[in-house]
């Protein structure tokens, strides 16, 4: 479906919540993986590894992974959905370069909110995500969210290698790897197939988990991968629709011809509304295509976990899940929201298909005397005083959870435990999470000596701001959280970081800050404090002890703005002021160039440059020590003489660039074949050769050691080809790499 373009800052990413590694996690609640365990195929169905029965999976998508759906990627709303909607599975729709529902690149997503752009960042959201998964016990589906996947092809596998090998053993994951194939990008079946019998078998190298399949005209036409399938094994196809334009009537009998041919289905995405997610849902149509979901047991995920309004854009999109234009991402907000009209009919669908997965966990144990049938109870609440069975002995699976005091069962975090009666019986007893409590601005902090401080939220500057001659962090005004209850706070380290509630004094106090009291951190000495947070209990949220780190640190040191790059004439003297003595905090500076104290091919005079006679490029570098309350710096600039394209000293500066760098990066200055790896470039195009399958690396460096191009991929034996055409006039040096060996072309590009 076309979706609008919307952006996410690396700002946002940056303030996700916090998560333990996913490898690191575990249950806290019994959900569907713990029945079915990784999914596999057999036949048409598909079915659990653990128990070899056909698994039938009902959840949500997320909204893409940009501005609007980001702040939906979090462990709260997935622990959420898990126990109020009763989700088996969500889908992490990951944005990869562009929006074009046409195959387009004319709707790009931002550098820093693509997948292309930020790919460290994204593989943090989605390491986040599949804890949320392995914690709620559900399942998640990681989705290359493109209508032109098999362009990308390069970036899938490095992607796909990753998370494969990352997630290797971790049963919650399914694989989409195409979401919405079309015409506009060349998305055919033959172009699917061949993209799929690329990706696969990366996958396969690390796990059997489930793959699914997008399907080309956006992915709905399943019989596709029935009439010619996917060389791999677990392989799903995909359907979409949207019950405003799709009618069952119309679409299911593809799911019947790809059934019947023996392949399953999966229902990646699915919506109530037209396909470009506006239109007012039709419940009837939406109705026929549930019924059927669940006559054909076919997985499915309903688009999408979102509020109406996104403040990104101010746009609307009815498929969305939740009313209003606030985002919903805590246990408070989401458990009092209000639906939209779809939102309606898909949580009526999910819930009423909600299953007891506690009772299926302990299925053929839950009988006898000693048994009871499973108990769900509320973090808050400290004991269970009525399941137990006079007469029998019991012990819990898990003390940190639930522990057995006599004949009571005493509650003492969120999570599960079997509950093992001395008859052998099994039971299990449930404790779900209950909403924390929060202190404004209370999160991961730090302040420098300049007073620039930062939090989750922003930034804001450390003064004085009691008169007592240290400088302050400031908190809040407020002595309780916000859900009501009084708070303290205590710093585990006062030596760095004390806290304390004094009188804002200064102008700068603002606002209802000035004259009263404010909780604010006193800065003390540079390191790293824990400040402990505590609050009782109150109605409807759990006692508060949060701890967060706050940083202390020396400030940036700064050099003048004038040193920068900069192009001379031969003989010519830049203007003053390019290579000070100082910083402008006072530290002196000593400066190299291209590594050594004295340059042939250019002078200081004073604060000046002075070129030389001839064509040259010079990195200068200044460096400062650290100092009492200042960092070190360690800063470059270029000087280019003349023409860069004929410099006479190119290749010792190249050589002194590439000095102490990894050998992924290091640059090769002529000419070279290394053990069968052979390059050379004929007008735009670069030709290699290689005699082994492997990943090849190519790096592109212009004239001054610029990276300007990368990309990877894996290739076979025998010659292989990339267009440099895209790259401007001018000089260039190309590394193409395979494990050790290694080829360079020097040329200019006319």
């Amino acid at each position: 479906m076309k979706m609008k373009n919307v952006l996410l800052s690396l700002a946002m990413l940056a303030a996700a919540p916090a998560f333990a590694g996913a490898l690191d996690c575990t249950p806290k609640r019994v959900g569907p993986v713990s029945i079915y365990g990784a999914l596999h195929t057999s036949g048409n169905k598909i079915i659990g590894a653990k128990n070899n029965e056909q698994a039938m999976l009902r959840g949500m998508s997320l909204f893409w992974s940009d501005g609007t759906g980001q702040p939906y990627y979090n462990k709260n709303v997935i622990a959420w959905a898990a126990d109020n909607l009763k989700i088996d599975v969500f889908r992490f729709a990951l944005g990869i370069q562009y929006y074009d529902s046409d195959g387009g690149t004319k709707n790009a997503l931002a550098t820093e909110s693509s997948y292309k752009g930020s790919p460290d960042a994204y593989l943090g959201l989605v390491d986040q995500m599949v804890a949320a998964a392995i914690e709620s016990d559900v399942y998640i589906i990681i989705d290359w969210h493109s209508h032109r996947a098999h362009t990308e092809t390069s970036l899938a596998k490095t992607f796909f290698e990753t998370v494969s090998k990352k997630y290797k053993d971790v049963p919650n994951v399914i694989y989409e790897i195409y979401n919405e194939p079309v015409d506009g990008s060349g998305g055919n079946w033959s172009a699917v197939k061949s993209y799929a019998n690329t990706i696969c078998p990366i996958i396969r190298n690390s796990t059997q988990n489930l793959i699914i399949v997008g399907t080309p005209s956006w992915s709905q036409n399943p019989q596709n991968g029935a009439n010619d399938p996917v060389n791999s094994t677990n392989i799903a196809y995909v359907l979409h629709f949207y019950a405003g334009t799709h009618s069952k009537g119309s679409f299911s009998g593809r799911i019947d011809q790809t059934l019947n041919a023996g392949y399953p289905v999966f229902i990646s995405e699915w919506g109530t509304t037209n396909a470009d997610g506006d239109g007012e849902p039709n419940s009837s149509a939406t109705s026929e295509w549930t019924s059927y979901m669940d006559q054909k047991m076919i997985p499915n995920c309903n688009w999408s976990l979102r509020q109406l309004t996104s403040a990104i854009d101010k746009k609307s999109e009815k498929s969305a899940m939740f009313a209003g234009n606030v985002v919903l991402n805590n246990f408070s907000s989401l458990s009092e929201a209000e639906y939209t009209a779809s939102g309606k009919i898909v949580k009526e669908y999910l819930t009423k298909n909600g299953r007891n997965w506690a009772d299926s966990l302990v299925k053929g144990k839950n009988s006898g005397n000693c048994a009871f049938k499973s108990v769900s109870v509320k973090q808050t609440e400290s004991q269970i005083t009525n399941a137990l069975k006079s007469g029998c002995t019991y012990t819990s699976s898990n003390d940190a959870v639930v522990s057995v005091s006599g004949s009571t069962l005493d509650v003492h975090d969120y999570g599960y435990a079997i509950i093992k009666g001395d008859d052998g019986s099994e039971s299990v007893v449930s404790v779900t999470q209950v909403a924390g409590q929060s202190i404004p601005s209370f999160s991961d902090a730090s302040c420098d000596y300049a007073g620039n401080c930062k939090n989750a939220k922003g930034s804001s500057q450390s003064l004085d701001y009691d008169d007592d001659g240290k400088n302050e962090y400031l908190l809040t005004v407020a002595n309780t959280t916000i859900e009501g209850a009084t708070f303290t706070l205590k710093s585990l380290n006062p030596e760095i970081v004390n806290v304390k509630n004094a009188t804002c004094k200064i102008a700068s106090c603002s606002g209802s800050m000035h004259n009263n009291k404010v909780w604010m951190f006193e800065l003390n000495s540079f390191g790293e404090a824990k400040i402990v947070a505590t609050a009782p209990a109150v109605s409807g949220y759990r006692a508060m002890q949060d701890t967060i780190t706050f940083k202390y640190t020396k400030a940036n040191n700064r050099i003048t703005s004038k040193f920068s790059d900069l192009t001379l004439s031969p003989g010519e003297t830049s203007k003053e002021g390019i290579l000070p003595d100082t910083t402008l905090m006072g530290t002196k500076i000593t400066y190299t160039f291209d590594g050594e104290p004295t340059c042939k091919y250019l002078s200081r005079s004073g604060t000046s440059v002075v070129a030389g006679d001839q064509n040259a490029v010079i990195t200068i570098t200044a460096n400062v020590e650290e100092s009492e309350f200042y960092k070190p710096i360690v800063a470059s600039m270029t000087v280019t003489i003349g023409d860069a394209t004929t410099a006479v000293n190119l290749a010792e500066h190249l050589a002194y660039l590439n000095q102490g760098n990894e050998e992924d990066d290091a640059i090769h200055y002529s000419m070279v074949t290394s053990h069968g790896l052979k390059a050379q470039i004929t007008g735009s195009t670069l030709s290699f050769s290689t005699e082994r399958a492997g990943m090849v690396k190519l790096d592109v460096y212009d004239a001054i050691g610029n990276r300007v191009m990368r990309q990877s991929g894996r290739y076979g034996t025998g010659t292989h080809s990339v267009q440099l055409s895209n790259l401007s006039s001018g000089s260039y040096v190309a590394i193409v790499r395979q494990g050790s060996q290694s080829a360079s072309v020097r040329w200019n590009k006319q």
